[in-house]
């Protein structure tokens, strides 16, 4: 009479780090405006300059007022990491284990960002400068 029970397996077992990235990308897709469209789906070229767009107001802005825009970005990004992969998209092939504001900016718009700057960075050509920038220096 001494049978043994097998315990049921828990919900335990699961990775917290898949249940957040779950519960991530639900909250990305519930801000997502109603009106996009699966044709919608950004190039890498055009999210990149999207998101240089919100680290430069960032600059100027309290980021508590860019929150939608963050959002915006975020789902953007998201659906490119899907067409196109992670690192055609800039993200890192590790999902965000957070659901703060100021995590999503710095993983959807910062890192980016800064690491596209560092692999590209800006080429100056003086030939371009204004005439009263290169009489100044002359």
């Amino acid at each position: 009479m001494g049978s043994a029970r097998k315990a049921a397996p828990s919900a335990s077992g699961a990775s917290a780090s898949s249940i957040t990235a779950a519960a991530v990308c639900a909250l990305l897709l519930t801000l997502a405006p109603a009106g996009w469209s699966q044709s919608d789906t950004p190039q890498p070229a055009a999210l990149s300059k999207q998101r240089t767009d919100l680290y430069l107001r960032a600059m100027h802005t309290p980021l508590a007022n860019l929150e939608s825009d963050v959002n915006h970005v975020a789902v953007r990004s998201e659906t490119c990491r899907i067409k196109y992969g992670s690192a055609a998209c800039g993200l890192p092939d590790k999902a965000l284990e957070s659901d703060k504001l100021e995590d999503r900016y710095s993983y959807y718009v910062k890192q980016p960002v800064e690491t596209h700057a560092k692999v590209h960075p800006a080429k100056i050509d003086r030939r371009n400068w204004t005439g009263s920038a290169a009489a100044s220096r002359q």
